[in-house]
């Protein structure tokens, strides 16, 4: 299975079937069958550009026939592979193998790994593990960073995969942040979320009748039963919230308007936080420096944005719903009564 990156790449994969072909045919003839085979464009100098490069940045062995002058792979198992035969491909990988670091040890980072596979040479191993990325200062100008993931077992990862796989319920033991002790839970395993550092199960709750979120290394004592359900249709939870608070929500759905000012109102601007999103300037409080605005929206993510509004702590202050404006008072007035 190939992947076509860039008209170079194309040329690349030309020149290395017809070299591992084992005929040893010389430049003149691969750039004639180059054309006429595969209706790409080449001369002499550039195929020696080709060949040279091929040698240094992919460490092809490549070599010429004493009597023939035809071109050869001393070793007749190398075969280019397929995935970073271009230096933007090469980067692409490289990304690719730093996010999929994110998921490692978990069923994910299995299929990622098979795709890997697939996407090189039958005879080239081409893992994860084993991309060849060039040390170039540039390889380490994108990153990706996050909290850290908690480690949870390999065991808890293989009975929830196979929940979902198999579309079979499971039972655990779990205690949440509002439970005094941890109590059984039954429930049909959907969908897997990471948010913030953390893998959640999105379920549904066979005894509570409802949809709900469990953080996976909370989960403990993980059965699973030969009991099966029929995935919902609506079984999706992107399709239950539109906004940027992590994967918390409710039932329910509020009104939100928020001041907000400084950078928290630069901020805000660059992102949807929910439907029915608007952005106004608060003429009635402008703000230290009068860029004031009101985020207004719908969500139903009323937990995440209590506690989002006041992370701004001076640059934010809640307008509606009153949910939200009374946890913000009750909080504040807290905070009043700390002795520093």
């Amino acid at each position: 299975m190939a992947v076509d990156f860039t008209e170079k790449s194309k040329r690349y994969q030309a020149m290395d079937e017809i070299i591992a072909s084992g005929r040893r045919l010389k430049w003149s003839q691969i750039v004639s069958e180059l054309g006429e085979k595969y209706n790409i464009k080449s001369s002499k100098s550039s195929f020696f550009r080709d060949i040279e490069e091929m040698e240094v940045k992919y460490q092809a062995p490549i070599d010429t026939d004493f009597k023939t002058r035809g071109y050869f792979y001393t070793d007749p198992d190398y075969r280019l592979p397929r995935f970073y035969t271009d230096e933007n491909a090469a980067k692409a990988a490289k990304l690719i193998k730093t996010l999929m670091d994110m998921v490692k040890d978990n069923p994910l980072y299995k299929e990622a790994q098979e795709v890997f596979q697939s996407l090189s040479t039958e005879t080239q191993d081409l893992s994860i593990e084993n991309i060849r990325i060039n040390k170039k200062p540039d390889n380490d100008r994108i990153i990706f960073v996050g909290a850290p993931n908690k480690d949870i077992p390999a065991e808890t990862w293989r009975l929830i995969d196979k929940g979902l796989q198999e579309n079979r319920v499971i039972t655990f033991d779990y205690q949440s942040l509002t439970d005094t002790k941890p109590s059984n839970r039954r429930v049909q395993p959907w969908q897997l979320i990471y948010d913030n550092g953390n893998w959640n199960l999105h379920a549904f709750d066979i005894l509570k009748k409802g949809k709900r979120r469990y953080t996976l290394s909370e989960m403990k004592n993980i059965q699973l039963t030969d009991e099966s359900f029929t995935l919902p249709k609506d079984y999706d939870f992107r399709k239950m919230t539109r906004g940027s608070f992590g994967c918390m929500c409710h039932d329910y759905f509020l009104d939100f308007k928020i001041h907000l000012h400084g950078y928290a109102a630069r901020y805000a601007k660059n992102r949807i936080w929910g439907e029915n999103q608007t952005i106004t300037p608060d003429e009635k409080n402008p703000g230290p420096d009068g860029d004031g605005i009101i985020l207004s929206f719908r969500s139903n993510q009323l937990f995440s944005i209590r506690r989002w509004t006041w992370q701004w702590a001076d640059e934010a202050f809640p307008i509606a719903p009153k949910e939200l404006v009374d946890d913000w008072l009750e909080r504040r007035e807290k905070v009043k009564k700390i002795e520093l």
